[in-house]
């Protein structure tokens, strides 16, 4: 069969413009998700100025600027890192793709970037996004980010089309960006803040996909894609698994507290987090529906 009999017909001819090769260099690095690895890759670099340089640090204006031009080094380079894995996952994506309706779209399903785009667009946003981590953090946090990056493309994307375990193998990268600032800033990676910031991550990710691949379920089926709500057809286990990952979420998100390393009002947050979001679980469980499945979606 033809590779163009694959392509999804769009009756809307609009969206089948070329919206220009800088528009398609921004879209493969997922701008929306490349922006939450930003946001908590900055959220361990600021959480670990309390644990490391608290002692010696007197509020100079040097002082100021070595932290924020840290602070935006690794910031950037965890970016770069971040395109250079979702631009080679579209790549490897490209076909499955075409299927599904909300990823049809994208340039490298289209066909109007392919890997002699994507190549060197992933090796010159990595390997500069990896000097940056270097140079504004530490060694360790820019092979985290390597790790990362190689986690992403080489085992969880792969692992989509293979077993329904990839979702946990995916979090792993997804986790790894607060970890990555708080040890660019001078943070031990066997810190408990350090972990718990990883750990809130990884675990937080568990429901949030499981409530994405509900509703999607179908076009993540067609596509190919070995995800729980596709196989579980009741979905109660989707629904119990959601249940007890946000349950656990809100048990690891008090580490800290029980650490002496937050106070009440990190304590009060975090409970009613994880409160929510572990009842919009179990009404999830309860009524197993698209609505429930979309209300636990917003409330992660």
């Amino acid at each position: 069969m033809k590779e163009t009999q694959d392509q999804p017909k769009h009756p809307d001819s609009s969206k089948n413009e070329d919206p220009g090769l800088i528009s398609d260099l921004i879209q493969l690095a997922k701008p929306r998700l490349t922006l939450l690895v930003v946001i908590t890759a900055s959220l361990g670099v600021a959480t670990s100025w309390s644990f490391t340089d608290a002692s010696s640090f007197r509020g100079t204006t040097d002082q100021w600027l070595d932290r924020w031009g840290a602070l935006l080094a690794i910031s950037a380079g965890t970016a770069l890192l971040a395109a250079a894995a979702n631009s080679l996952n579209m790549l490897w994506e490209r076909k499955q793709d075409q299927l599904m309706k909300r990823t049809a779209v994208r340039a490298t399903a289209r066909g109007r970037v392919g890997a002699a785009i994507v190549i060197p667009y992933s090796i010159l946003t990595g390997s500069l996004g990896s000097f940056l981590v270097w140079q504004g953090g530490t060694v360790f946090a820019a092979i985290l980010g390597i790790v990362s990056l190689l986690l992403y493309v080489l085992v969880y994307t792969p692992l989509k089309m293979r077993t329904t375990l990839n979702t946990l193998f995916g979090a792993i990268p997804g986790a790894l960006p607060p970890m990555i600032g708080w040890c660019g800033a001078g943070g031990s990676p066997f810190h408990p803040v350090g972990l718990t910031l990883f750990g809130i991550l990884f675990i937080w990710q568990i429901p949030h996909f499981l409530a994405i691949a509900w509703m999607h379920r179908a076009e993540y089926e067609k596509a190919g894609f070995r995800m729980l709500p596709s196989i579980d057809k009741d979905g109660h286990r989707t629904a119990l698994t959601a249940l007890l990952w946000s349950l656990l979420l809100w048990g690891v998100s008090l580490i800290p507290t029980l650490t002496q390393s937050a106070g009440w009002i990190y304590l009060g947050v975090s409970s009613l987090g994880g409160i929510y979001m572990s009842y919009r679980s179990y009404q999830l469980l309860k009524e197993r529906s698209q609505p429930a499945a979309r209300r636990l979606f917003f409330a992660s």
